[in-house]
């Protein structure tokens, strides 16, 4: 690697690193609320609604409570589909969704049992036509009647709400779902069922507790109200009743995500019987997928919130993209003999994601391979190997069967090697918790 890019990434840590740090991020919340307060502004929370987007109708039905217990004007807006630089894969995403939301709804006492998987574009424009011309006041309980209708497949249902002479005019429409995606895109989002307030976006239910936790900050929360979500706690483990699982992760040296999942993962390991088997994969980047920067900026973003609520060193980043992740995964065979996988992707994750190493640097690689105490001259022969890519196909052969295209994606099997979950994101893991707990109980 030349100078020049040695020195591209060295500026760019910094300007991450300095927009990331505790210092930076109070400064911008204290700023943003002396603001709100001189111009005299309420609490604006902005929310993103897609008519066809699982996680939205997950969002639709916790804005009431939302509103009840916090000192908050909600503005909803409605959004047309996420551009296609932040959404590889449409179908398979899409897909992934509805069987996620519908997977998750009942621990949060949400409703969606989809009854059709494909809406039709028709259907969404008459969705989007009376969500965008309903009274502001009725908007709640609209956009949830909108979703059951739309899930459920009941156009009749649809259509007989949509009998306002206005909502039979749709020529404006397109220019306001137009306007309403480029104020999403200037809040820093792309997707629907985003929240956002004063410069900082908060992506479907999993975020909502950190919004919760601003809001809480700036005094907006209304006396003797609880939180609308609660994160799960985690649950009562017997690891002697635990049958012998294998938790199969799909893993990317580039996927802040997946360095992430690690500690979870390995309390995981050590709470229950499973043992994790790290398998690599390609970032999605060297699979040619493309990243638009509102996107790149709000994943860091958001995995500084994770880091921090979870105690996790993050935010010192030289990224890894391209060599770094080669030579990385050249060795990754050799540690993997020596069983020292988990430790190696580990050490060199929290290298380039909180330490600011450079991963392509053989210094790097030298001191990860000390540091799990292996031998760095016996190792250092497998360095720039291209064994690797065989790897990687065939586990992004494995990642594609399963109906995922990122990482982490994890699957639960048991000795018999049956599937018994496949999660992605390390938002998931209490899920494969849930499912080892259900195991329990079952056997019980």
């Amino acid at each position: 690697m030349n100078i020049i890019k040695w020195f591209e990434l060295e500026f760019g840590s910094l300007y991450i690193r300095r927009m990331l740090s505790f210092e930076a991020q109070q400064k911008n919340s204290l700023k943003s609320e002396n603001k709100r307060q001189k111009e005299n502004r309420p609490h604006t929370v902005y929310y993103f609604h897609e008519v066809n987007d699982p996680y939205s109708h997950l969002c639709a039905q916790i804005l009431k409570p939302l509103t009840d217990n916090y000192e908050i004007d909600l503005i909803p807006l409605i959004v047309g589909k996420p551009p296609k630089s932040s959404t590889p894969e449409t179908e398979m995403r899409m897909k992934h969704s509805i069987e996620d939301a519908a997977l998750i709804a009942p621990y949060h006492n949400l409703q969606f049992l989809p009854l059709i998987s494909e809406i039709d574009h028709q259907s969404i424009e008459v969705a989007q036509s009376i969500l965008v011309n309903c009274d502001q006041s009725k908007f709640v309980q609209t956009a949830i009647r909108v979703g059951e209708a739309l899930w459920s497949g009941n156009s009749d249902e649809l259509h007989s709400m949509n009998n306002s002479k206005d909502h039979t005019n749709n020529n404006h429409l397109p220019s306001v779902i137009k306007k309403n995606n480029l104020i999403r895109k200037k809040m820093g989002h792309y997707f629907g069922g985003v929240f956002a307030y004063e410069g900082e976006c908060y992506w479907g239910i999993d975020r909502l507790p950190h919004l919760e936790r601003r809001l809480t900050e700036v005094g907006a929360k209304k006396e003797n109200k609880d939180q609308v979500l609660i994160p799960k706690k985690p649950s009562v483990a017997n690891k002697k009743q635990s049958p012998e699982l294998y938790l199969d992760v799909l893993w990317s040296g580039r996927s802040p995500y997946s360095y992430l999942a690690m500690k979870p993962l390995a309390q995981l390991r050590e709470k229950y019987n499973v043992k994790l088997r790290y398998q690599i994969i390609l970032p999605m980047v060297m699979r040619g997928m493309k990243i638009n920067p509102e996107k790149g900026l709000y994943i860091i973003k958001d995995c500084m919130r994770i880091a921090d609520e979870n105690n996790i060193p993050f935010g010192h980043i030289i990224d890894p993209l391209g060599e770094a992740v080669e030579r990385c995964y050249s060795m990754f065979d050799y540690v993997r003999r020596h069983n020292k996988e988990e430790q190696y992707l580990h050490a060199f994750a929290k290298a380039v994601w909180a330490e600011g190493k450079h991963g392509y640097l053989t210094s790097t690689l030298k001191t990860i391979i000390n540091q799990i105490g292996l031998d760095w001259e016996e190792a250092k022969t497998e360095l720039d190997s291209t064994n690797w890519a065989i790897e990687t196909d065939k586990n992004g052969e494995t990642l594609y069967e399963l109906g995922k295209w990122g990482p982490p994606t994890m699957t639960l099997s048991n000795s018999e090697n049956e599937n018994l979950i496949t999660v992605w994101g390390q938002d998931r893991i209490w899920l494969i918790e849930e499912t080892i707990n259900l195991m329990q109980v079952s056997n019980n």
